[in-house]
């Protein structure tokens, strides 16, 4: 138990050491953060805006609008407010895994999968714990849904949560739901066989599912009519199915290598040692298994069991592998079931070396721990690295914000183009108003009584032609 603690204390630093530092980044964090501050202001939460106009580019459900927005009522329009909600989501899948994997594997396993955990660098900074993306959210009611039906089989109450929790995943991050729905009725199907009260309790589950997206549909509908939704359709969904679009291309083993090259690449040696001890122990040892305690016996995991895991694994890939454009974030729902098998073979493979060699269980023991904090050591390194990294544009907007005479003056900047990210620093450092044209445009604003030259070198100055 002490090591679990020690790897949720990890966890939690991961999710939210430094996390109000770094830049702002472009688009979703950027789009999400403007579209919840508008919310906010203009008081409608079902319409997601961007500079105070419908955003069809951005056609996603509210929940995670309203969960940013949220950030910023408790903590204030600041970076702080705006990704706290994502770390407390990341943290909160994280723990519901690894209480998971405690109560129905082993606690050994359990330390393994965290170990795996802390060394996922990219899964807490990109599109996840650390920034404003519907990712976490998603990624929480994904995985809460999944845990459910994995830890209490056989059950229709834990399929009736699951499918209520698929609806709100919808709500967070639309059509991404698909494979979790389709996962939960896999599964649905593999634990009932078919007769009368399984076809009603699956339309039950069903309704559970859709009466959050009807409801919310029903509001929307109310606004903007069906624009938004054939905006989510045509554009969210089937163009970016069918097409490349704004260079998100790959081929069809990019979720592969990105999930076994990239994110999971320092147990690459660990598994292929793991894999290589079974296979010598099994073939080549001569002597008899030494029994284990009765109390140290791993519990059984099924095959049952190990069947969901692995298809929790690959139908997403698989899913999102037939998509024409591909973003690396997408493989995430297979993260966390990912990390339950690592640790799951990494713990048998130590209880088959305990009952051969105890020297070599524990020599094994200490590579997988050296792993993980190796992996957690790359992490921090990360984090620090990155937090220091400053935007100039958004570091003279937060000077120009803290004299509360200087709110809501209008921005030029002297080069290049607004990008969303500056758009977000200039709502939360001081409702700033973004203007186009450069020092030209900003010499001849007469109008303006209050605006300023932004230079990209952290620069700015007052225009010269003003009224004051």
């Amino acid at each position: 138990m002490a090591g679990l603690g020690f790897i949720c204390l990890g966890i939690v630093l991961n999710c939210f050491l430094k996390l109000s530092a770094g830049p702002l980044q472009d688009w979703d964090e950027a789009r999400h953060g403007v579209s919840a501050y508008e919310m906010l202001q203009s008081g409608n939460f079902l319409l997601n805006t961007y500079g105070g106009m419908p955003d069809y580019w951005n056609a996603k459900p509210p929940l995670s609008f309203w969960s940013i927005a949220l950030g910023y009522r408790l903590f204030g329009a600041n970076p702080l407010g705006l990704r706290f909600f994502s770390a407390l989501f990341a943290c909160s899948m994280f723990f519901l895994t690894l209480m998971f994997c405690y109560k129905k594997m082993a606690v050994r396993a359990a330390v393994f999968s965290g170990l795996v955990f802390l060394s996922l660098n990219v899964f807490f900074q990109r599109h996840h714990a650390r920034t404003a993306d519907p990712d976490a959210l998603f990624l929480l009611l994904n995985t809460a849904g999944l845990l459910s039906v994995l830890a209490w089989p056989k059950r229709y109450g834990a399929y009736a949560v699951a499918a209520f929790l698929a609806g709100l995943a919808f709500l967070s991050k639309s059509f991404h739901a698909a494979p979790m729905a389709l996962l939960v009725l896999v599964f649905f199907l593999m634990d009932f066989p078919f007769s009368k009260q399984t076809l009603k309790q699956g339309m039950l589950c069903l309704l559970l599912a859709l009466a959050p997206v009807a409801l919310w549909a029903i509001a929307r509908l109310q606004v903007d009519g069906s624009l938004f939704f054939e905006h989510m359709v045509f554009d969210d969904l089937l163009t970016r199915a069918t097409q490349t679009i704004e260079g998100h291309q790959g081929g069809p083993f990019y979720y592969v290598e990105f999930v076994a090259l990239k994110s999971y690449r320092f147990w690459i040696l660990p598994l292929l040692l793991a894999a290589a001890a079974v296979f010598a122990l099994r073939r080549y040892t001569a002597l008899p298994a030494a029994p284990l305690p009765l109390e140290t016996t791993p519990p059984a995991v099924d095959t049952p069991m190990l069947c969901k895991l692995v298809l929790a694994v690959t139908l997403p890939l698989l899913l999102y592998s037939l998509s024409a454009s591909k973003l690396f974030w997408y493989s995430y729902p297979t993260f966390p079931f990912l990390s339950l098998l690592l640790g799951l073979f990494l713990d048998r493979t130590c209880t088959l070396m305990e009952t051969k060699n105890k020297r070599l269980a524990k020599t094994f023991f200490f590579c997988v721990l050296g792993t993980g904090l190796m992996g957690e050591a790359y992490t921090l390194m990360r984090i620090y690295r990155d937090s220091a990294q400053t935007n100039p544009l958004h570091v003279a907007m937060h000077k120009l914000g803290q004299k509360p005479e200087n709110h809501h003056a209008a921005l030029f900047v002297d080069e290049g183009d607004w990008r969303p990210a500056d758009f977000l620093a200039a709502k939360l450092y001081g409702g700033f108003l973004l203007m186009e044209g450069g020092a030209p445009a900003c010499a001849s604003a007469l109008a303006l009584k209050k605006n300023f030259l932004l230079s990209r070198n952290e620069k700015y100055t007052r225009c010269t032609n003003t009224n004051s």
